[in-house]
């Protein structure tokens, strides 16, 4: 018997700028204005990825211009651009 695989699209609506900017703020438990690849982990979980170090490392790729291993004020758009391009939704 064949059965019919219905793939369904990931429910929810994407993550506003604003919303990202947000949640990246929250997850700087130092409070000292930049993200460790640690914080950038668990930030990522948040946004819903399966992989959080795996993801944290990837952006710490694209937005630590300065390769210190921290994301900065200074960097904190490029890691937004980065979480948004992943694509990520609210559930």
């Amino acid at each position: 018997m064949v059965r019919d695989v219905i793939h369904k699209e990931p429910t929810g609506v994407p993550w506003t700028r604003e919303q990202v900017v947000n949640l990246f703020n929250s997850f700087d438990s130092d409070g000292d204005g930049m993200l460790s690849q640690e914080e950038l982990k668990a930030a990522f979980r948040k946004l819903g990825s399966r992989w959080g170090g795996f993801r944290a490392r990837r952006a710490l790729g694209h937005a630590d211009a300065n390769h210190d291993g921290i994301i900065s004020k200074e960097e904190i758009k490029n890691l937004v651009n980065y979480a948004l391009d992943c694509g990520y939704k609210l559930n």
